[in-house]
């Protein structure tokens, strides 16, 4: 069995004296092309709301074996579409997450680490909250790493939002008031072509594209027009929008939002950014109005537009740091798990955001109370259906705790949800509701199953056919359903005639392949790929499988 590669293996050569260890305790180990692109796919290729069962360490651990399928050079390149997936964004609209074909994923993954000093130069900003990697002590030294959240969960780097609130804190020094701004549907209304506007100037960049000219603008042009090339054929080779969940659409968009922030800061703006969340500083109330239509004018150089509804201006106070681990500190003692919940819903209340993520951190290993099993279970699933990206967080806390449930009871809670996310056609809380089926071996009702396979949410299909091929006894059905199971198998299997490993069902296809879930005359057979076929030679999966 070949080991899971370590990170950080690659991020510094082994010193070979003393002299050497002393200056790597006393450095920066900086963040290097190789140790990207192990980094960038292992932690970069799922999005954090990905359940943990979907991972691509063995796509990392095959990266040399794969790379020379995937050239940066030449003119053969196909455009792919990514396998989509409906995420919560607010109870009225919904969010399109994104795992990418992972041919063009690993192509623009090794442009990226071919130009990576580049990309780091033209993707900082000394206006960003949300730079594109992040440098902390770690072990011996301090260390560099990409600044996404599942690096920081995996390395267990320091949280960096109490830093971000005592720099605003900082900036605002002699401004009473605040303005908020956030770009609308930031990355799904990204021009892939603007990374040249960022890179080169637009003036430049379109003349460049005419003439050739000047010369001096070549290197950073091509630079940016590759990036735009291999970021569109992620998303079917489209320049409006780019893919929704992956890391490396964090770093295109920095690069953009870095030229963004340069103008604002000659125009002689205080403020600071998290990704496409804008905190500007004034000193009069009339300061901060009058400078919205000229905030906009900016974005709208590269055509991105205000979500005036989130537009707000507070004056001073406006950043505050909780108190929140004390406070669970205290709790905890007197009332236990529900109460730490329950101060989190207080603190949610009062506009602490990130009270639940806390709290559910805190509560990881500790053990409920046995008379507070549905109160604690309300909360959970409640809070997982409020914000689905911790769903994760809960998951974890009920299989760390799993001898504390009420098997009969978790089966018909979970059950029931999962039904109702499924007729609300909730895909992100149907495919957490499934997971927890899996992961704490929940039975699953035939009804769910049957909704589950006439349904368009692929990732949940993987982990209901797993059930249904692996531990069938789970499955709760009556002798009409199991006749129901059978029939929507079979016409499941004749929606995938003709699908291609280029297309949306990339995923799909790919693990029905690699664990078998279907038997051999419904197995679906597409077009023979090589990139797919090296693959399942090196026996890559995205899915980590029932045993």
């Amino acid at each position: 069995m070949k080991k899971t590669p370590d990170p950080l293996e690659y991020l510094y050569d082994i010193p070979t004296d003393q002299e050497q260890w002393r200056d790597l305790f006393f450095s920066t180990v900086k963040l290097r092309g190789d140790t990207f692109i192990r980094q960038i796919i292992q932690y970069g290729y799922f999005a954090e709301q990905f359940p943990s069962c979907f991972q691509a360490v063995k796509f990392t651990e095959s990266i040399d074996s794969l790379l020379p399928l995937v050239k940066t050079g030449g003119a053969n390149l196909l455009a792919t579409m990514p396998t989509t997936l409906s995420t919560y964004k607010n109870d009225i609209s919904r969010r399109i997450l994104s795992l990418p074909n992972p041919k063009t994923f690993l192509r623009l993954a090794s442009f990226m680490k071919e130009n990576w000093d580049d990309i780091q130069r033209i993707a900082t900003s000394e206006n960003s909250q949300s730079p594109i990697t992040c440098i902390t002590s770690y072990d011996f030294a301090e260390q560099e790493f990409l600044n996404s959240e599942n690096v920081r969960e995996s390395f267990r780097l320091k949280s960096d939002f109490i830093d971000g609130i005592k720099d605003c804190i900082l900036v605002s020094l002699g401004y009473k008031y605040r303005l908020k701004l956030d770009i609308a549907n930031c990355y799904n209304s990204i021009y892939t072509h603007s990374v040249s506007w960022a890179v080169c100037g637009k003036d430049i960049a379109k003349k460049y594209l005419l003439t050739k000219e000047p010369k001096s603008a070549q290197k950073i042009y091509e630079l940016a027009d590759a990036l735009d090339e291999f970021m569109r054929y992620q998303k079917n080779n489209e320049t409006n929008g780019i893919v929704v969940g992956p890391f490396t659409s964090r770093i295109f968009s920095e690069i953009i939002l870095a030229a963004i922030d340069h103008k604002l800061s000659e125009r002689g703006y205080v403020f600071r950014r998290y990704v496409d969340d804008y905190k500007f500083y004034f000193r009069t109330e009339a300061q901060a109005q009058e400078s919205v239509p000229n905030i906009e004018k900016i974005l709208n150089e590269f055509n991105l537009n205000l979500n005036i509804a989130k537009t707000e201006i507070t004056r001073y106070p406006f950043e505050v740091i909780a108190s929140i681990k004390t406070d669970f500190e205290d709790v905890i003692k007197t009332e236990g798990v529900f109460g730490v919940l329950n101060t989190a819903t207080q603190l949610f209340l009062n506009g602490e955001k990130g009270a639940y993520k806390y709290a559910l951190k805190f509560i990881n290993n500790k053990e409920p109370h046995t008379d507070d099993f549905s109160l604690v279970i309300a909360s959970l699933l409640n809070i997982m259906l409020l914000d689905p990206k911790l769903g994760k967080y809960v998951v974890a806390y009920l299989q760390n705790h799993s001898n504390t449930w009420n098997k009969e009871k978790l089966d018909n809670i979970v059950n029931r949800e999962l039904n109702s996310s499924l007729s609300n056609e909730l895909q992100e809380e149907a495919l957490l509701f499934i997971q927890i089926i899996k992961e704490l071996k929940l039975n699953l009702t035939g009804e769910n199953l049957i909704a589950i396979l006439k349904s368009q949410n692929d990732f949940a299909l993987v982990i209901a056919l797993d059930i249904w091929k692996n531990r069938n006894k789970s499955v709760v059905r009556t002798r009409t359903e199991a006749r129901e199971i059978t029939s929507a198998i079979n016409n499941f299997s004749s929606t995938l005639a003709g699908e291609s490993y280029h297309g949306s069902r990339w995923f799909l296809l790919h693990e029905l392949k690699m664990h078998q879930l279907l038997n051999d005359v419904l197995m679906p057979k597409p077009k023979y790929d090589a990139f797919f076929t090296k693959l399942c030679d090196c026996k890559v999966t995205f899915y980590n499988g029932l045993r």
